[in-house]
Order: C-alpha cells, then structure tokens, then sequence
C-alpha cells in the first residue's frame, strides 16, 4: 500500500521482550498523534520476541480492539535487529516510525518527524529527541539527564552541518522504499543506519521537537550495563561498516573547542559538575569493559538483559486510557 497524491500512509513499529506495564502506553503514544492532513496510520506492528511476563497477551487484546495493530510473535529471543528486521518485512506505505516499546512518542512527534522528512523516495532517516525522566540535581538520575542533554545536543549540531553518521534509535523515521538491510546479531541499530546510510550516499535529520519519553537506568549499575553494551555495539559498527560513530567523545578529538561549549552549556544546570563527573567516571569504566568483552565470547551484548530502569509514565500522557495496561 502506498499513498495516493497528497496522501501519507504510515506504518508504525514496535519490538518488545517483557514490557506488559508499558507496551500499551507505546502503542497508545503512535496510534493517538494528531497528525498532519493527509497522513494515517495503515498498521502498527509490535514484534513480541520470547516474552514471558504476558506482553502478548497484552498485545493480542490491543489487536482485537482496533485492527491497525498487528502482532508478530518470535517464540525465541534473537535481539533486537532481529525483531526489526521482522518490522521491516512487514512495512507498507510511504513511511516508517520506528519506537522502542518501553518509550513513549510525544505530542506531535509523528508530525514533527514528518515536517523533517523528504520524499519517501529519498534514502535517509529522522531521529526525533530522547528525554529521559528528570532526576534531582545531586542524584543518580540527573547524570543521566546531563548525558541525554549533551546527546541531543551534539545530534542537533552535527546532523545540522552534516558530519553526524549516528543516530538514536528511541524514535526513527524511515522511508519504506529505502530501508537499510538490517539483520540478527546488530547490537546498536541506530549506529548501524547511520552509518549505512553515510556509505549509502543517505541523509540523516534531526528533529527536536519529535520527543520521545524513554526509560533511563536507576543506578550506577545499570547505568554502566547499558553503556557497555553501547560501547561494544560502536565497535562492531566500527568493524563491520568502517564507520566510527560520532560520539561527544570521539567529537571531543575532531572538534575540541565545540564539544567543549556543548559540555559546559549543559552543564551548566543545578549539580552539572556532579553529574558530569559521574558520567566520566561512568564512561571510563564502561570502556574498559567492553574492551574486555571484545578479548572474550561470554558478553551476549544481542540478547542483553533488560535495566528496570525508571519509567516514561508521568513524561508523556496515555493518550487514549482505554489503551493504558491498568485497563486490561
């Protein structure tokens, strides 16, 4: 199914391992954007991959209640690519927004994405903004607001003048006709389209007011968990597609003075040079780790255990509370 003249037909799409409290919410997040004349959603796919706290279930009562949703069931675990790549295969029509199921998409995020977007013809891609829940100045959670602050940032400058080659995968845009050929065993699929997308003569976009509310780690430990695994993710993309992802680290190297005015911006917020410390302390280890893991076969960094994590809940509002997961 494509578009007619003047038409924008959507699919959205959803992969999830044990998100029963908050699968309802990201599909309710999609399916109740105001969005722009002309543009509708054909289907929500949710991939639902050897789950087992009762995330189908969850799903199959959505499906049952409005038809757009479709559920597609992996009775095994096999990462998140994995999943994608089931997304991808089910795609139809001019446009695909991709959001992680324990993430919710803003107000006017789909439209935002759509106002950044060329032709559905065109290869590229647009990464709307993360926004982790807001931590107290002096607390864990406030590190990691600083590091998604610094994120956004550095996003908006670099996909602004063209250097940027990564993308954040929470909310993503991409045009059916041109999807990347993602396959099993790709820890990061935002570094991975990225950098497709470079050596594919693609554009990647940034829209900033296409917030996503993502769940961000509770503590150091989880923190540090999650980061090893993206550090291990950047260095496979690094060996498998010869592009290095353009992180505020590897920024810090090429560009000194400008990653160094997007750090003390940021930091400049109640407890920042707390925050930042933790972050650096943070970031150190979680290299060294990967660095071990990358001598060594025990880390699967594909099928990794999911943080708990603070939620989205209270950032974004259920748009529909028929949709919410209490109500089931």
């Amino acid at each position: 199914m494509t578009g007619s003249a003047g038409s924008r037909v959507l699919t959205g799409g959803i992969v999830a391992y044990n998100e029963r409290d908050r699968i309802a919410g990201a599909v309710g997040s999609l399916l109740n954007q105001r969005l722009p004349r002309g543009a509708f959603w054909a289907r929500i796919i949710v991939v639902v991959s050897g789950s087992t706290d009762g995330t189908e279930s969850v799903v199959r009562e959505l499906a049952a209640r409005d038809p757009r949703i479709q559920l597609v069931v992996q009775p095994e675990r096999e990462g998140k690519s994995s999943a994608l790549a089931e997304v991808f295969r089910h795609a139809t029509g001019d446009y695909l927004v991709l959001l992680n199921g324990d993430a919710r998409a803003g107000r006017g995020a789909v439209r935002a994405l759509l106002a950044a977007a060329p032709s559905p013809t065109e290869r590229f891609a647009v990464m709307g903004r993360p926004v982790p829940p807001e931590g107290d100045p002096g607390r864990f959670s406030s590190a990691v607001s600083l590091l998604w602050a610094i994120h956004n940032s550095l996003h908006s400058a670099v996909l602004a003048d063209g250097s940027g080659n990564h993308l954040s995968d929470e909310l993503l845009l991409l045009p059916v006709r041109q999807l990347p050929p993602l396959e099993r065993g790709i820890i990061n699929d935002g570094s991975f389209v990225g950098g497709w997308l470079v050596q594919n003569h693609g554009e990647l976009r940034y829209a900033p007011k296409a917030a996503a509310a993502i769940t961000s780690p509770r503590t150091f430990r989880e923190h540090i968990r999650q980061r090893r695994r993206i550090v291990f993710g950047h260095r496979q993309i690094r060996d498998e597609l010869a592009v290095e992802p353009l992180t505020i680290g590897r920024y810090a190297r090429s560009s000194p003075r400008r990653a160094i005015r997007i750090i003390a911006r940021e930091t400049r917020r109640p407890g920042g040079v707390y925050a930042l410390g933790i972050l650096l302390a943070g970031e150190t280890l979680a290299v060294t780790l990967a660095m071990v893991d990358a001598r060594s076969t025990g880390q699967d960094h594909v099928r990794w255990n999911p943080i708990r994590g603070l939620s989205p809940d209270g950032i974004v509002e259920a748009a529909v509370p028929s949709l919410s997961a209490e109500g089931l």
